[in-house]
């Protein structure tokens, strides 16, 4: 007992242990994927709002300057200052790292024109490289507003960028108004969303853990049905294999009772008496025959011991039983069918009062790969009755005629375990019910 204790433990603790990684593995996926999920998602919404930005500032510029300035782009030109002028107060009135104009030519590299930045930098040159991705200038071109994703410079600083493209009167395209925003900001909006999200995060915990929980406790219930109606098939089964052992016991006392009667009659010449007498034996023998040439123990062991039963009510049940071991089904459904189809057959014949010969056939054989089990004995069932056999719970026990419903339940679980068929007819206070496996 101590042994199975330990090993039971042990298996507890290795469910736990397995369920904890598991667990774990999709948690730790789960806040990587919302992580990211939540980074991508902040910088899309972020990337729109500065996309606004970018057009309002691209709306208020003054087109014609600009125009002017690109004729002959030099530093102390007075469209340039003014421009740049123009850029610094929307730089410092949104705080982004950078905001500029981007020349768009025959190549696919981006250039700045006019920059606005702040104070303690270096500034940029006229046409300098800048680190706008060739995909996204390729996008401008097209006329269409972009975003871009995290960007990391030689100078360690890490940034997205906007850009949004201006026209002339004439609808050709001057420019790209572009906008740095700093990825602190992108984070801290992240962290906002993720701190918003916690409630959600918490849930998700708790439902896992729920999860897990009901599905160990769900395997724990069903282990222990399991283990419970092998006991009970157990207890069955030792009981009536305990009746046999007892009647084989008197079965030896009986023997000699019996010798003793035979040579008497003998002794008194009376041979016809001593014939019957005989004879009677001859078919109480029978059934015992017919147990020690069934080859699937747990059948021999139900048979005989609902034979001693019939027996002791009167009732006479005739075998039919192949060699076949029933292998295919579990020892314990045998028993469950089998038990409850005699019980049933047993209680209804001794309670019979009608013209029909007390009489149970039983029969037990192998068709093809199906399995056979078949009870006929005599009843009285109204049509009510008979059609209500199957419901869960029926019992015709008050009307004392009858079958135990709640043993047909059982019978019927079973048959559905092993998609099996349940036929049933009743003719000329006849019954027969036949289970197909």
């Amino acid at each position: 007992m101590k042994l199975r204790k330990k090993y039971f433990s042990k298996r507890i603790i290795i469910f736990m242990f397995i369920s904890i990684v598991i667990f774990s593995i999709l948690t730790g996926s789960k806040l990587l994927i919302s992580y990211y999920t939540t980074e991508n998602s902040a910088r899309i919404t972020l990337a729109k709002q500065y996309i606004e930005i970018a057009n309002n500032i691209a709306n208020e510029l003054d087109k014609t300057s600009y125009a002017k300035f690109l004729e002959n782009p030099q530093i102390d030109d007075e469209n340039y200052l003014q421009i740049k002028q123009y850029l610094e107060l929307y730089q410092k009135k949104i705080n982004s790292l950078f905001t500029y104009i981007l020349m768009l030519d025959e190549s696919n590299i981006s250039k700045v024109m006019i920059t606005a930045m702040p104070a303690g930098l270096p500034e940029f040159s006229i046409g300098a490289v800048c680190t706008v991705p060739e995909a996204q200038i390729i996008q401008a071109k097209s006329g269409q507003d972009y975003f871009t994703t995290i960007i990391n410079d030689v100078h360690n600083t890490s940034y997205f960028s906007v850009g949004v493209p201006f026209y002339n009167e004439y609808g050709d395209i001057l420019g790209v108004v572009g906008i740095d925003i700093d990825a602190k900001d992108l984070k801290q909006v992240s962290h906002q969303v993720v701190m918003s999200n916690q409630i959600t995060f918490f849930i998700d915990i708790l439902f896992a853990i729920v999860l897990i929980t009901s599905v160990y406790l769900l395997h724990k219930w069903y282990k222990h049905k399991l283990q419970q109606d092998h006991e009970e098939t157990e207890k069955m089964y030792i009981s009536e294999l305990g009746k046999i052992v007892s009647t084989l016991k008197s079965s030896r006392h009986d023997l000699m009772n019996h010798i003793q009667v035979v040579n008497g009659l003998i002794y008194l010449k009376q041979y016809e008496k001593a014939g019957e007498y005989l004879k009677q034996l001859t078919i109480d023998s029978k059934a015992l025959d017919v147990s020690l040439r069934i080859q699937n123990p747990a059948l021999m062991v139900i048979l005989q011991s609902k034979w001693e039963l019939a027996q002791s009510k009167d009732i006479n049940i005739q075998f039919e039983v192949d060699q076949s071991d029933f292998c295919r089904v579990e020892s314990m459904d045998v028993v469950k069918i089998l038990s409850n189809l005699l019980d049933n057959a047993i209680e209804a014949v001794d309670v019979y009062s009608g013209a029909q010969p007390k009489i149970i056939k039983v029969i037990c054989k192998t068709i093809d790969d199906k399995y056979i089990f078949s009870v006929e004995n005599p009843t009285l069932l109204s049509n009510k009755e008979y059609k209500s056999l199957f419901q869960n719970g029926y019992t015709s026990k008050v009307n004392i005629d009858g079958l135990r419903g709640n043993g047909l339940d059982i019978i019927r679980r079973v048959s559905m375990k092993y998609q099996g068929d349940i036929y049933t007819h009743y003719d000329q206070e006849k019954f027969t019910i036949q289970i197909t496996i």
